[in-house]
């Protein structure tokens, strides 16, 4: 059983607008739901604006607006909404649609979180300007993210939604509203940044400052890596691999960032590595990297990784019989084992009684089970005696963490891993990110836990793939950055390749990783099987690059990258400064670009120059009644948004912002759900824990008594 066959037998009627609903749908259709589509009235004008659009609707069939209650009576899942354009009205007959069908899951991408101030029209730009996220890259002006981070926030944000939803519909027979936005799907991936934190320690409040410089290098044959300084004994290895004589770093020094350091040398001595890497060429100064077990990869590229052995062997890139490529399901699935559907109350949280055991460290592992607590998921932590070692970083532990209970101990004790096999045993779904071969060990792999539970939903997410040619390569959100081409994108025109600050590739594997579980526990519910689930971290890059296509003849078609100066995408969709501060001006369509020229009063054509040298002119108030009177778009771009957003009541009365009580450090408010269900509660108010917080509960729920459990903390089995 593939994973596009997880969703057999369920359709969907695509209603969508624009490049964040096509890609849900598109991911739907994958795992194997018929998708119908119905274009607005008059066409989709998104059809000139991304290359990839015939290909993300590809598996759709087609239908007119006549058949739509036809579809919909025989629908599992509707979706409406996505971006706005001047020549499309937006839908807002959500709530309409559920009505007239009951059972029927409708997801909304909205133009904003209705009742807040963050609503408007909903653009990728937009987005990242109400979000904050364009003053998260460098500290003195705005820059745009080139990932799209709301759109593929909203994408995968909203397919963890309709699953949720689905999911709780078997217990119910009740279908219901999954709402996000572009503004919200924005948020998830500055969460290893924000929280206020009531009772904050140094550490605790730590994170990687804006403007750092990452180690990318120039090699000496004119290519471009970047290393990853940070694990146990790395700096030392790094240092054997380059050549460098420092007899005062010694090998067990991880050189991990510490508070307080400069920009420039934040991840290390910059000027130090820079003229050492130049010594190398990029092939032979790699091997001497990776023999040492160390993360390094080289600048490529989006697309150049399609051509590895191991990209191959994953299976994401698909070749239609044209011999064109894209990018395809970024995981995959097969039948485990026949246990039994168990049955499931509805009416709660989705997941309510769901239990999940998460042997996940860092960040990617981990945030796929906070997805399934955010849905209600009883999800226990499973963590060795020493900590994951991302606690050293609180705010990174805490948003791959909340939610959780926790349980520290030692897997290489007998009675240590006996727990972890009981909690296995009792569990739906198990989860870890182990190198290859480290699950097998602990007999916790698919096959050893199918032992134990046929009907276990169980996901591995390793750095490259569980097996192929790169398998046991260790990887990093950096280094996969580099390799799967975000750096090279990010960088703008003719600029040096740029690192994105945001752990792009972490969070997306950490949603990808929830959606994959998510429809493994639907097709269990469903047919009894169980599922085993791949989804490793590289294909995370990978499809969060999924508007990139390769022609027969090898070249790509690709949206455009930002230009040099990292305003935007063209100059009709950018950043500008005005005498006042900073502005995001967008002008869809035509009409509206021809309403800039005359509203800035620009002869010719309307480049970057022309329209910044006219925005300079006039301060935000000025521009704003000068521009939206044309039905032209403005966003004031303002720095700070972290606090505003982190207390905002319309936000934590949502849940978009959470507010939980830590232990150690008091009331923290932090990013929570990125979407919000019309029927079914969500969640739960835990914290992010403590080493250890729950391993009595944990141990009581496995069957122990008081003895027993102190038999196994004097033994330091459990800690």
């Amino acid at each position: 059983m593939y994973a596009n066959g997880l969703l057999e037998g369920l359709n969907v009627v695509d209603l969508g607008v624009g490049m964040a609903p096509a890609l849900a749908s598109k991911m739907l259709a994958e795992m194997g739901a018929a998708v119908t589509r119905i274009e607005p009235e008059g066409g989709d004008p998104f059809v000139d604006i991304y290359p990839a659009h015939a290909v993300w609707h590809g598996l759709s069939r087609r239908a007119e607006a006549a058949d739509l209650e036809r579809l919909l009576a025989a629908a599992d899942v509707c979706i409406i909404g996505g971006e706005d354009h001047p020549d499309v009205p937006r839908r807002r007959d959500a709530g309409d649609i559920a009505a007239r069908h009951p059972r029927l899951v409708v997801l909304d991408i909205a133009d904003g979180p209705a009742g807040t101030r963050y609503a408007g029209p909903s653009t990728e730009l937009l987005a990242q300007v109400r979000s904050g996220l364009v003053w998260e890259q460098e500290p003195g002006r705005p820059i745009i993210n080139a990932f799209d981070p709301g759109t593929y926030g909203a994408a995968m944000q909203g397919v963890t939604g309709i699953l949720g939803a689905l999911f709780e519909r078997e217990g119910s027979g009740q279908g219901q509203v999954v709402s996000t936005s572009l503004f919200e799907g924005a948020l998830p991936w500055i969460g290893t940044y924000w929280s206020e934190i009531e009772k904050p320690t140094p550490a605790a409040a730590f994170v990687i400052p804006r403007g750092v410089a990452p180690l990318i290098f120039r090699t000496r044959d004119d290519r471009f890596i970047h290393m990853a300084i940070g694990g146990a004994g790395s700096k030392y290895g790094f240092y054997q691999a380059l050549g460098i004589d420092d007899p005062s770093v010694l090998p067990g020094d991880s050189g991990m960032p510490k508070p307080g350091g400069n920009r420039r040398d934040f991840f290390g001595d910059h000027a130090l590595l820079a003229s050492h890497v130049a010594n190398w060429d990029c092939d032979e100064l790699l091997a001497r990297i990776w023999e040492r077990g160390l993360p390094a990869e080289e600048v490529q590229a989006p697309g150049d990784c399609w051509q590895e052995e191991q990209i191959i062997h994953n299976g994401i890139i698909v070749t239609e019989a044209d011999g064109s490529r894209h990018v395809g399901l970024p995981f995959r699935a097969r039948q485990l084992g026949s246990g039994g559907a168990r049955s499931f109350a509805g009416g709660g949280a989705p997941l309510a009684s769901v239990r999940v055991v998460d042997c996940g460290a860092f960040v990617a592992g981990p945030l796929a089970g906070v997805g399934l607590a955010d849905l209600g998921a009883d999800v226990v932590k499973v963590e060795a005696l020493q900590g994951d070692p991302n606690r050293s970083i609180f705010k990174s532990f805490a948003v791959a963490n909340r939610g959780k209970r926790a349980i520290a101990l030692d897997m290489k004790h007998a009675e240590g891993l006996d727990a972890v096999h009981r909690l296995c045993a009792g569990a739906d779904i198990v989860m870890n990110n182990f190198r290859p071969g480290v699950s097998a060990r602990l007999g916790i792999d698919p096959d050893s836990l199918a032992k134990l539970n046929p009907s276990l939903v169980v996901l591995e997410a390793p750095a490259f793939g569980t097996t192929g040619p790169l398998a046991q390569k260790a990887g990093f959100d950096m280094v996969m950055q580099a390799w799967t081409g975000h750096e090279a994108k990010a960088a703008g025109a003719g600029n040096e390749p740029r690192w994105n600050r945001t752990n792009l590739v972490d969070i997306a594997g950490g949603m990808l990783g929830t959606i994959a579980t998510l429809a493994g526990l639907l097709h269990r519910v469903r047919t009894g099987n169980g599922v085993a689930l791949e989804s490793p971290l590289c294909n995370a890059g990978i499809y969060t690059l999924s508007e990139l296509v390769q022609r027969p003849d090898g070249s790509f078609a690709e949206t455009a990258r930002p230009d040099s100066e990292l305003r935007g995408y063209s100059p009709y969709e950018a950043l500008y400064e005005a005498a006042d501060g900073w502005i995001a001006i967008v002008a869809r369509g035509e009409r509206a670009k021809g309403a800039l020229r005359e509203a800035l009063e620009i002869a010719g054509e309307a480049t970057c120059a022309a329209i910044a040298g006219a925005v300079a002119q006039h301060n935000v108030a000025e521009l704003a009644k000068r521009l939206e009177s044309h039905g032209i778009w403005l966003e004031p771009c303002r720095d700070g948004k972290e606090q505003e957003i982190l207390r905002d009541p319309a936000l934590i009365a949502r849940g978009t912002v959470r507010v939980t009580t830590h232990p150690a450090f008091g009331r923290i408010h932090e990013i929570g759900a990125a979407y919000t269900l019309s029927r079914s509660p969500m969640g739960n108010d835990r914290a992010a824990p403590m080493p250890g917080q729950h391993s009595r509960e944990v141990l009581a729920g496995l069957g122990h008594d008081e003895a027993a459990i102190e038999t196994l903390f004097a033994t330091t089995a459990v800690a």
